[in-house]
C-alpha cells in the first residue's frame, strides 16, 4: 500500500512530523502476508475459503481472530453453531469476536433456535442492538430474565424493525401488551409513516377496529368520509375517534391540506389529537418547502400549548420557522424540546439568530460567544456573525514523538492498522474504535493519531483527532496527503482547491481504497456508471482510471466541477449535488420559498435540506474547506463567501 504514496504527509504548512521512522509493527513472516493479503482480498469478495485454508498458519498471530472471522463470516446461513463456539472459545474477547458474535445472534433469531441462541446471548455482554434484545424477550428461556417490560423495547425501536415488531405480535397473544398500548404505538407507526409495520397488527386490534385498520391506511379519505355519514361531526364512539386520528395521520402523509381541512371541520377529537395531527400535517408540508408549513406549525400549537410532539417534528418547527421569518417560532419550539435536545449545538445557534433577528443584539452576542469555534460547523457560522475571521496559527511546535503521552503497543492497535493497509476500512474503523475506548484522555489520543498518520492511515488518523476537544491537534486532524494531485486536480477543473480537499476529507477520510455500500470507489467515492459517464463526455476523463489515485481525482474534480458550473459557481450547491445527485437540489430549490441572497440565505437552505445525510454532508464539506483554505492560503478567511447560494450577489 506504501508504494501508492508519493507526497510526504503534507506541506509543512500543515504539519511536519518527525523524521524518525515508526518500526513496522508486524511479526508476520513474507508468507503469512501472502496469506493474509489473500483472506482479505476474498473476504472482500464474500469468499471465505483463502481464509478458512489460510487460519491454521495465523491463528496464533495478531490477526488470528480476523482470519478466523473472514472463514466463518461469509457462510453465517450454513455456519453451525459448533463451529462459532470453536472460534469463540479461541478469541472470546476482541472486536472481530463481538461482530460474529452480533451476526450469530441474528442469524439464530432468524432461524428460530432459541436454545443456541440463549447459549450464545448469555455467554457475554447484553448486545447493543434493540433487534437482539427484542429478540431475547422472545426466546422462552430469557423472557423472564428480562429487566424491561416488552412495550418499552417495543416503543423504544425504530418502527419498522422486524425483530421488535414480531417480539410485540408474540407479547400481544400472551397478554404482555395491553390495548391502550397497542394504540399508543400504532399512533407512533402512523406519525413515522411505518404504515406497511402498522398493518401487521389489525388482528390484536380488539372489536370493530381491527376490521377497519386496513381501510384506514389503504382509504383515509374514503374512511373518513363514511364515518361522517354514520356518526356527523361530534360524536363518536371512544374507538372510531382513535380510528379518526389514526386516518388523518395517515392523510396528512400524502395530503396535508386534506388532513388539515378535517380538523378544523369535526368536533370528534380532542385538543392533542387535533394538535398531533396539525403537527404531522406541518411536518410532511415543510420538507416540500410548502408555504402553509408555518401556518399549520402555529395552529397546532395553539390547538394544545401542553402537547411535545416527537424530537424530529419540532426540530423541523424551527427549521420552517427560519426559513420563513418566524423568529418568535423558535423560542416556541424550544420550550417543547426535552433539556437534551434543546443544549443541542445548533439549536442554541439558531436560537442566537433569532435573538438577533429580533433585535436582542446583546443577548446574540453573548450566545455567538459561547458557540464560536474554529473547528465545528455552528461554531464557524457564530464567529462569522460576530464579524470575526477564520485565521489559524501557521506556527507551532513539531509533533515530536517526544512530546507525545505513551502509547504501549498491543496487538488490537496492531490489527487496526492492518486491516486499514488491507483495505478493510469499516472493520479497521471499528477495532480503532476499540483501540481508542481504552485510551487515557487525549494526550494518548492524541499518540494514536500521529501513529496512525505516520502509518499512512489517514482516515483512522483523523477519526482519532476528531476525539479531541477544541481542535487541540487541528493539525493532524486536517492533515492533507496527497497535496499535489489535488492541487493538479483543482487548477485543471477550476475548483478551490479548499474546496476539493474538504470535500474528500468528508468523502473518504483520503482513504483511497475504500468502497461504500453502494458501490462508491476511491479518493471521491466515484459510482462507477458516473465515471463510464465522463470518461465518455470528457475529454480529459477519457483515460482515468478510477481505482488509482490520481484517475480517481480526475473523474471526481471533473464531476464536482460540473455541478458548481450547473449551479452558478456555489460550493454549498455544488456539494449538495456531488452527494444527493444534480436533481435534488434542483427540485429544492424550485420549490423553495426562503431567502436566496445575503449571508443568512446558504445556513437557512441549508438547515432546510430535506436529507438528513446530504445535509450533514455539506455542513462538513463547508467546515473543513474554510480550514483547508485558511491552512494551504496562509492567510485569515472570511467564513460567508463559503456559504453563499447565489455567490457574487
Amino acid at each position: 500500500m506504501k508504494n501508492y504514496f508519493t507526497h510526504t504527509l503534507l506541506a509543512a504548512s500543515i504539519l511536519v512530523l518527525s523524521s524518525t521512522a515508526v518500526a513496522d509493527p508486524s511479526s508476520l513472516s513474507a508468507s503469512q502476508e501472502s496469506l493474509l493479503q489473500n483472506a482479505a482480498q476474498a473476504f472482500a469478495q464474500g469468499d471465505y475459503k483463502p481464509a478458512a485454508a489460510a487460519f491454521p498458519l495465523l491463528a496464533n498471530t495478531y490477526m488470528g481472530a480476523w482470519v478466523g472471522y473472514w472463514s466463518l463470516q461469509p457462510r453465517l446461513k450454513t455456519l453451525t453453531q459448533e463451529q462459532y463456539q470453536q472460534y469463540s472459545a479461541q478469541f472470546p474477547d476482541g472486536v472481530a469476536h463481538h461482530l460474529l458474535r452480533r451476526q450469530w445472534l441474528i442469524q439464530l433469531a432468524h432461524r428460530q433456535d432459541w436454545n443456541d441462541f440463549t447459549t450464545v446471548y448469555q455467554a457475554g455482554n447484553k448486545p447493543d442492538l434493540i433487534q437482539l434484545r427484542c429478540d431475547a424477550f422472545r426466546d422462552p428461556a430469557l423472557q423472564s430474565t428480562s429487566v424491561v417490560s416488552p412495550y418499552f423495547l417495543w416503543r423504544s425501536a425504530p418502527a419498522t424493525d422486524h425483530s421488535c415488531n414480531a417480539m410485540a405480535r408474540d407479547s400481544l397473544q400472551q397478554g404482555l401488551i395491553t390495548q391502550d398500548q397497542l394504540w399508543q404505538r400504532l399512533q407512533q407507526m402512523f406519525t413515522a409513516t411505518a404504515f406497511t409495520a402498522a398493518r401487521q397488527f389489525a388482528p390484536y386490534l380488539n372489536g370493530f377496529a381491527g376490521g377497519q385498520l386496513t381501510a384506514v391506511i389503504d382509504h383515509p379519505d374514503q374512511w373518513i368520509q363514511a364515518r361522517i355519514q354514520q356518526y356527523d361531526h361530534i360524536s363518536w364512539p371512544a374507538n372510531s375517534t382513535r380510528l379518526l386520528e389514526l386516518a388523518l395521520l395517515r392523510l396528512a402523509a400524502s395530503q396535508p391540506a386534506l388532513a388539515v381541512q378535517y380538523v378544523t371541520q369535526l368536533q370528534a377529537l380532542d385538543s392533542s389529537q387535533k394538535s398531533r395531527v396539525l403537527y404531522q400535517a406541518a411536518f410532511q408540508a415543510t420538507r416540500s418547502f410548502r408555504p402553509s408549513a408555518g401556518q399549520w406549525y402555529q395552529q397546532a400549537y395553539t390547538t394544545d400549548p401542553q402537547l411535545h410532539p416527537r424530537p424530529e417534528v419540532l426540530a423541523w418547527m424551527i427549521r420552517t420557522a427560519i426559513r420563513d421569518g418566524r423568529w418568535a417560532m423558535v423560542s416556541t419550539a424550544l420550550s417543547l424540546m426535552d433539556n437534551a435536545q434543546r443544549q443541542d449545538r445548533q439549536w442554541q445557534f439558531w436560537k442566537a439568530v433569532a435573538h438577533q433577528k429580533m433585535g436582542q443584539i446583546a443577548q446574540a452576542k453573548a450566545e455567538f460567544s459561547t458557540l464560536a469555534s474554529p473547528w465545528t460547523y455552528y461554531g464557524q457560522l457564530s464567529m462569522a456573525a460576530l464579524g470575526q475571521s477564520l485565521r489559524l496559527d501557521r506556527v507551532s511546535p513539531e509533533l515530536e514523538p517526544v512530546a507525545l503521552a505513551a502509547l504501549p503497543e498491543n496487538d488490537s492497535e496492531r490489527a487496526a492498522i492492518k486491516l486499514y493497509q488491507l483495505g478493510l476500512y469499516y472493520d479497521a474503523l471499528s477495532a480503532w474504535d476499540h483501540v481508542l475506548k481504552n485510551l487515557a484522555g487525549p494526550s494518548q489520543i492524541r499518540a494514536a493519531a500521529h501513529m496512525a498518520f505516520q502509518q499512512q492511515a489517514w482516515l483512522l488518523g483523523i477519526h482519532a483527532s476528531s476525539l479531541i476537544p477544541d481542535g487541540g491537534d487541528w493539525k493532524q486532524g486536517y492533515v492533507l496527503p496527497y497535496v499535489g494531485e489535488i492541487s493538479d486536480a483543482a487548477m485543471r477543473t477550476g475548483l478551490h482547491r479548499a474546496f476539493l480537499a474538504g470535500l474528500i476529507r468528508q468523502e473518504s477520510g483520503f482513504a483511497f481504497g475504500i468502497r461504500s455500500n453502494v458501490g462508491a470507489q476511491g479518493l471521491m467515492q466515484v459510482m462507477p456508471a458516473t465515471a463510464a459517464w465522463l470518461q465518455a463526455h470528457i475529454p480529459a476523463a477519457a483515460n482515468a482510471d478510477l481505482h488509482s489515485i490520481r484517475g480517481n481525482l480526475v473523474l471526481g474534480s471533473n464531476y464536482l466541477s460540473l455541478q458548481q458550473q450547473n449551479f452558478g459557481g456555489s460550493e454549498l450547491l455544488a456539494a449538495a449535488a456531488y452527494n444527493a445527485g444534480p436533481g435534488a437540489p434542483k427540485r429544492w430549490l424550485r420549490s423553495w420559498t426562503g431567502p436566496t441572497q445575503g449571508p443568512w440565505a446558504g445556513p437557512i437552505f441549508t438547515a432546510n435540506i430535506p436529507y438528513q445525510q446530504t445535509r450533514h454532508y455539506v455542513q462538513s464539506v463547508l467546515t473543513n474547506t474554510v480550514i483547508y483554505a485558511a491552512i494551504l492560503d496562509h492567510q485569515a478567511q472570511d467564513i460567508w463567501p463559503h456559504w453563499q447560494l447565489t455567490p457574487g450577489q
